[in-house]
């Protein structure tokens, strides 16, 4: 059962629990006080929670294939300090700042591989530390620093224990999140409080050519900044000249780049991948977006349910700026579940915005160790805090599903056969990966027969109408300039294009050869090679 003390105080504010419980037996406080310089002193944490970061993310280390999405990324990286240009050379709906950070990573050396993921888990490990600096206003060191672990804990949950764009934005919402609560606390909203805005704003710019879909907390966050300025008695027109302020700072980086391309004479192919594609884009069907959202529902429910608990805290004695940093971090995690409901396709790593604002919701629940599970054995009671508790389900949630990863989707010692098959046979021709591992292209050297190089762009259905061009007369075009080998599958997936699906059969039955099979994951690679004359 749930249990918890009478009261605990933190910044000021007394937070009584609705039940009574026996005192903490001597073991939880020297446990207590055996930790509280760890998660207490900013720099340990710090520490805690990179080693955290580490432990947690270790087991795909130089996994070039965990997902493939960040194969993708990093290949986009990797050619544009080859002089390829996002948009142009290789076609993406992503912002172009998301492929600037991999170029940037691809400077570190290396395959770039292994340098992404340990990037990665350092953004995961400072988007934690945040959570806890923003958690201290409504609970104790000990709570704050779970609020961070359950934050790292649950990104493997939901397929983000590697690149995923959100390891990556998550830390701009947060600290954006951060400056402004630093807003709310102040007395008065003054020129400071303009200037915050202005920074926050500036990191929501920064994390929309991450993704766009930082948009929603980038208009809640603009919102609350105006009701602080309104509630502290500013006339309307001055909130009015602040928000636009503030709005044009944080559509300054996109309308940066987008200026950049206009200059170059490629206003239209920006347009269209970034503003129009996602518009186009179709759906899998009701039926697998409803499965996907109850799967993700029920990943994030025991997080979901200590947010919900934590709203049963009683706050005597609660101050009014921390209330208004209450309902800002409510309202922020209500902000970023509609954010991810409005797209859709409820893919696993869309649930990856929503942990930074629920595991600050959660953290007042878990500031305190006899808010937990009770165990009562003869005349002894243990007892595991609420947020250990919530650790332990992420980790036996985490584990399986990284493993899980694994075995669908293959790892290191697999697609490097496939490269090693390939690159000796390539010559001066291109690889076309049709349906596999879009880092093939960037394992074997080759050239790109297409700028729709990421496979799903041309052989899934939803994609069909989003990329700017006929996806059957685009996969048709490259079959006809018969590529020197073609990577696919035995099968086709469930949401394959059966159109593009059926060119590429037909191009490889009439000037192929099948050349060579490999397992990747749960899937069967063929590499097809082009028959000699042909």
């Amino acid at each position: 059962m749930f249990r918890a003390t009478d009261a605990f105080v933190s910044h000021g504010s007394e937070w009584t629990f609705p039940s009574k419980a026996p005192s903490k037996p001597g073991w939880a406080r020297r446990l207590l006080a055996g930790t509280e310089l760890w998660v207490a002193n900013p720099a340990t944490l710090a520490l805690l929670l990179f080693a955290v970061a580490i432990a947690a993310r270790v087991a795909q280390f130089g996994n070039p294939v965990v997902q493939v999405d960040d194969q993708f990324y990093l290949l986009v990286g990797d050619r544009m300090l080859h002089g390829a240009l996002p948009f142009v050379d290789v076609w993406d709906r992503k912002p172009i700042g998301l492929f600037l950070l991999y170029a940037g990573i691809r400077l570190l050396g290396g395959g770039g591989v292994i340098q992404y993921q340990i990037v990665a888990t350092l953004f995961a490990a400072l988007t934690a530390f945040v959570i806890a600096r923003i958690a201290l206003r409504g609970t104790n060191p000990h709570g704050a620093a779970a609020a961070g672990v359950v934050y790292i804990l649950y990104l493997g949950v939901f397929g983000g224990e590697a690149g995923q764009s959100p390891v990556f934005y998550n830390l701009l919402v947060a600290c954006a999140g951060l400056t402004i609560v630093r807003v709310l606390e102040r007395p008065h909203f003054d020129r400071i409080s303009v200037s915050l805005g202005a920074a926050a704003m500036l990191l929501i710019g920064i994390s929309l050519q991450v993704k766009y879909s930082t948009v929603f907390e980038g208009a809640l966050f603009g919102v609350v900044l105006m009701l602080a300025a309104r509630a502290d008695g500013w006339p309307l027109a001055r909130v009015l000249s602040a928000a636009i302020l503030w709005a044009g700072i944080s559509a300054l980086p996109t309308v940066a780049a987008w200026l950049v391309y206009v200059a170059i004479g490629h206003n239209a192919e920006f347009v269209q991948a970034n503003f129009l594609s996602i518009l186009a884009r179709g759906s899998d069907g009701t039926g697998i977006a409803a499965w996907r959202l109850v799967q993700m529902t029920l990943g994030l429910m025991p997080l979901l349910c200590a947010s919900w608990m934590a709203l049963s805290v009683k706050r005597e004695a609660e101050t009014g700026v921390a209330r208004r940093v209450r309902h800002f971090v409510l309202t922020w995690a209500v902000c970023a579940i509609a954010g991810v409901l409005v797209f859709g396709a409820y893919f696993d790593h869309y649930a990856l915005p929503l942990l930074l604002p629920l595991s600050l919701c959660a953290a007042p629940l878990f500031g305190d160790p006899n808010a937990g599970i009770a165990i009562v054995g003869g005349k002894r009671t243990w007892r595991i805090s609420a947020g250990l508790v919530v650790m332990i389900i992420a980790t036996a949630i985490s584990i399986p599903a990284i493993n899980k990863n694994r075995r669908d989707r293959g790892w290191g010692p697999q697609v490097e056969k496939l490269a090693a098959f390939i690159q000796p046979r390539l010559g001066d021709g291109c690889l076309f990966v049709f349906h596999g591992e879009p880092a093939l292209y960037q394992m074997t050297n080759s050239c790109f027969p297409t700028r729709w190089i990421f496979p799903n762009h041309l052989n899934y259905r939803r994609e069909a109408n989003a990329l700017g061009v006929d996806a059957v007369a685009e996969t048709s075009r490259i079959m006809a300039t018969r590529p020197k080998l073609v990577v696919t599958s035995t099968k086709p997936e469930r949401d394959v294009n059966p159109a593009t699906w059926a060119v590429v059969q037909a191009g490889l039955a009439r000037d192929y050869d099948l050349a060579f099979a490999q397992p990747v994951g749960s899937r069967m690679r063929l590499v097809y090679q082009l028959k000699s004359g042909r």
